[in-house]
């Protein structure tokens, strides 16, 4: 059986693609100004040229420090094309590395477990997508379609100069799979066919910057006092009209206050302070209905305290990343299916993916896209001792060689 061969070349090289996550996370790919992509795309194309997967390599990016990396691994001809994609950077280490208990870049293991930053992340699935198309190769699966790799930059800051930029260059593909972790207590806890889009605002206050010792003496407005009471009420206040979604019946979320600033110094009385919200939108929302929601609950909050002055902007990059959403009936989610029950004895549940994924960069240009599989929690993502277990990554590698060999028959 063709699955045994695989399975049994995987469980040869399981060493090898520990090796790999770990030499991954070993590069620093945060997103800037604290790295970049270009480090881990040229180790990615040694890596690929190594196992004899790099016959159609393309090297694409707005700039030279923001590279995407293509692999494309060439069928017989007459069946579908599938593409495995997966970002290579990652969130910054932050405030929270005093919080780490080895090196964040250092990949160390633990109770079967890689302790690292961009583990589950997403590196650990690219290097099982890597080795998935390793297995195939070399066990001789017949695929008639084209397996492609995207390896893709900047999806931790938009996707603006990543995803939204390769699109329209992924040329010849037939479906997408995203290998964004989809566990959250546990692995394999859904197969995600929705990822929730994002949309970033600010709300910015405006006040009476002046000397503070005057302020028992002269009218004064503190904007950082202001913006405090504007913070606590957004959650409850703003209105947003949404349909639950049938998977699961998730709703938006709106996550206030993920940056804040405001004031000068002591001894002046803060003239301008600023909130930042994070929401993540569901199938059916648009921009302009979130702009609507927005300014009618700030027209609300100004006419009922004439002091205030407040305004509010979307962020550049991140003022829309659109959700995105597969057909439960395309031959993927079979396929994707069929791998896992096979894999792990059940096929995990059609499920909605909480964050947002580059799924909609390719679902918008009408390549149907399924926007989280793979290996690792969501839980320990963006925070500190971030980590995918060892066997999920093992798991991941015998799953993805499955649907390709499925889909691209």
């Amino acid at each position: 059986m063709p699955d045994n061969n695989i399975d049994a070349f995987l469980a040869q090289h399981e060493e090898d693609l520990v090796t790999l996550v770990r030499d991954m996370v070993a590069i620093n790919s945060q997103i800037p100004p604290h790295g970049d992509e270009r480090e881990i795309v040229a180790f990615l194309q040694d890596t690929l040229a190594r196992l004899g997967l790099a016959d159609d390599l393309t090297v694409l990016g707005p700039t030279e420090d923001r590279p995407s990396l293509i692999a494309r691994i060439r069928g017989t001809g007459g069946g579908k094309n599938l593409m495995f994609n997966g970002h290579t950077d990652t969130k910054p280490v932050g405030e929270a590395r005093d919080q780490w208990n080895s090196e964040p870049l250092a990949a160390t293991i633990l109770d079967g477990k890689i302790v690292g930053l961009g583990t589950t992340d997403m590196k650990a699935a690219i290097a099982a997508m890597i080795y998935a198309a390793y297995a195939l190769k070399e066990t001789g699966v017949p695929l008639s379609g084209d397996l492609v790799i995207g390896m893709i930059a900047d999806e931790e800051a938009g996707a603006q100069l990543g995803a939204k930029f390769v699109a329209p260059h992924v040329i010849g593909v037939d479906a997408i799979l995203i290998g964004e972790p989809s566990g959250w207590d546990h692995d394999w806890q859904g197969i995600h066919l929705v990822s929730r889009g994002v949309c970033g605002f600010r709300i910015v206050v405006t006040g009476t910057q002046m000397h503070s010792s005057l302020s028992d003496r002269m009218p004064s407005v503190n904007a950082s006092l202001k913006l405090a009471e504007l913070m606590t009420r957004i959650g409850t206040e703003l209105n947003l009209p949404f349909t639950p979604h049938p998977l699961g019946q998730i709703g938006p979320t709106l996550n206030t206050g993920v940056m804040i600033s405001g004031g000068t110094f002591f001894g002046v009385v803060p003239g301008r302070a600023e909130f930042a919200c994070d929401l993540r939108t569901v199938p059916g929302q648009t921009k302009d209905e979130v702009a609507a929601g927005i300014e009618a609950w700030l027209d609300a909050c100004r006419a009922a305290d004439p002091d205030l002055q407040v305004e509010y902007s979307f962020e550049p990059g991140l003022d829309w990343i659109p959700w995105s959403e597969l057909d439960a009936e395309h031959p993927l989610v079979a396929a994707t299916q069929a791998a896992a029950a096979d894999v792990l004895g059940k096929a995990p549940p059609l499920a909605v993916f909480p964050g947002g994924t580059d799924a909609p960069w390719y679902s918008q240009i009408g390549i149907p896209t399924l926007p989280s599989f793979g290996p690792g929690v969501l839980t320990c993502a963006h925070g500190p001792n971030e980590f995918v277990s060892i066997e999920s990554i093992n798991q991941a590698a015998r799953m993805y060689a499955r649907i390709a060999a499925d889909f691209c028959r």
